[in-house]
């Protein structure tokens, strides 16, 4: 099963790329091929233009690139910290130049008349572990209903989870460590062995 792991956040050596490095570890010890994309490193533009907007396709390397690994692959997992609610605007970016029509929903029907969205990513896998630094609320907030329903609910996907290690700055070593065995855990759930 091909995997594609996008990680989103600045520092190179933060928490949210522990969690991408031991998603990706646990991937490969399970059987499957994973490929990590870190939208910082690779220098990813997020800014969709009007040009490309009206195009409805883009002519970016990059992004086609993306697009392409998006169709072929079986799973998703994304990683990113909970900025304002929701997930960084490179991450944002990302989503609304690779998620776009044709790759993740089509829209169908008559010409001139309303159309029928028809998702295009039924049957992948998702996974989100975002790390945030507000206390625990005891029910789902703004980002995990951005990720499950407006994201993986309109693209098709219904086997999706978002996973959020709340309140960060205050956690000791050990409860750090914890979390990244829930990763662990939830990725072998997610992606059983080939």
């Amino acid at each position: 099963m091909d995997v594609l792991v996008i990680l989103c956040h600045p520092r190179e050596g933060s928490f949210n790329r522990a969690v991408a490095e031991r998603v990706v570890e646990t991937l490969v010890e399970q059987g499957h091929a994973s490929h990590l994309h870190d939208l910082y490193a690779e220098g990813f533009d997020p800014v969709l233009s009007s040009d490309e907007l009206s195009r409805g396709l883009s002519f970016d390397e990059k992004v086609l690139a993306y697009s392409r690994e998006l169709t072929v692959c079986s799973g998703l997992v994304f990683v990113h910290p909970e900025w304002w609610g929701g997930p960084p605007a490179l991450l944002k970016g990302w989503l609304e130049r690779v998620f776009r029509p044709g790759v993740a929903y089509e829209f169908e029907g008559p010409d001139f008349l309303r159309k029928q969205k028809t998702p295009l990513l039924g049957g992948k896998r998702a996974l989100v572990f975002a790390t945030s630094h507000e206390t625990e609320s005891g029910q789902p907030g703004l980002l995990e209903r951005f990720w499950l329903e407006a994201v993986f609910g309109y693209c098709g996907l219904q086997q999706a989870a978002c996973h959020v290690l709340r309140d960060l700055h205050r956690l000791e070593q050990g409860q750090r460590t914890a979390w990244l065995e829930r990763v662990t855990l939830t990725v072998r759930a997610c992606f059983p062995p080939l």
